[in-house]
């Protein structure tokens, strides 16, 4: 027991004590109750004034029972278990918060991409159906460490039983194609041009945390623009998410 909760216990038993003093000694005779150093002795009194130890509490807070008969022993042992399981529930969410072991840095992080969502200038733009979702798994795929959660539940084989039951993180992205305005390097003046716009909500569940990432640059640059984009979401997941997430 910590000295936080020692001192707890010892406040509520304090207070449960003076209420039941009371309650005892109009009716059970007196009690003779000296403190020492911290240290206090209870004694009950009979009517020739011999005193016998009732029961006695260390600096700690402690009890020890000396009379388990006497009504005022009864009273403090059942005031001291009430106290007990008061700090009990006191710090119970505190250990539930405690950190437990962390993954590896060579750990795997399993990792759910959900397919991007295309505005509709993109989704003209795509010459091939799901190319953009395609490009960018194949940047997760080629990752030593993230590891990619299969989408379809149906699937059978060797790979599917070595899947986790959930992701440790979860990417949603987002392409765009939008105006923007430049500079012209041949006429130095501003010119206006078609961007594509890469976006990403990065979430992890264990600890709770989101991030969001976005990359952008000439439409006829869609490819490097989407591999900067990855490497931006990767490094989020395991330089940022990673050390946090719990072991396997």
């Amino acid at each position: 027991m910590t000295v936080t909760s020692r001192h707890f216990i010892q406040m509520i038993i304090s207070v449960c004590f003076v209420a039941s003093f009371f309650t005892i000694t109009a009716c059970s005779g007196s009690y003779y109750s000296p403190n020492v150093n911290g240290e206090k002795k209870i004694y009950r009194v009979d009517e020739h004034g011999a005193k016998t130890l009732v029961y006695e509490t260390n600096q700690n807070g402690d009890t020890t029972i000396n009379d388990v008969d006497d009504p005022m022993a009864k009273r403090q042992a059942a005031t001291q278990r009430i106290a007990e399981q008061l700090s009990a529930k006191k710090t119970e969410p505190l250990e539930q918060k405690s950190p437990g072991l962390k993954r590896q840095s060579n750990d795997p992080i399993y990792v759910s991409l959900a397919p991007p969502v295309l505005d509709p200038q993109m989704e003209k733009a795509e010459r091939t159906k799901g190319a953009v979702a395609e490009q960018i798994r194949s940047e997760f795929a080629a990752d030593p460490i993230i590891r990619l959660i299969e989408e379809n539940p149906s699937q059978s084989g060797l790979m599917k039983s070595h899947l986790p039951a959930s992701a440790d993180v979860e990417v949603s992205p987002k392409v765009s194609l939008k105006e923007a305005y430049g500079i012209d390097r041949k006429t130095g003046k501003p010119s206006k041009t078609l961007a594509v716009v890469f976006e990403a909500t990065i979430t992890s569940q264990v600890p709770p945390a989101t991030y969001n990432v976005s990359e952008s640059g000439h439409a006829l640059r869609t490819l490097e623009v989407s591999k900067r984009f990855t490497t931006q979401v990767k490094q989020v997941i395991r330089e940022k998410i990673g050390p946090t997430i719990p072991a396997h």
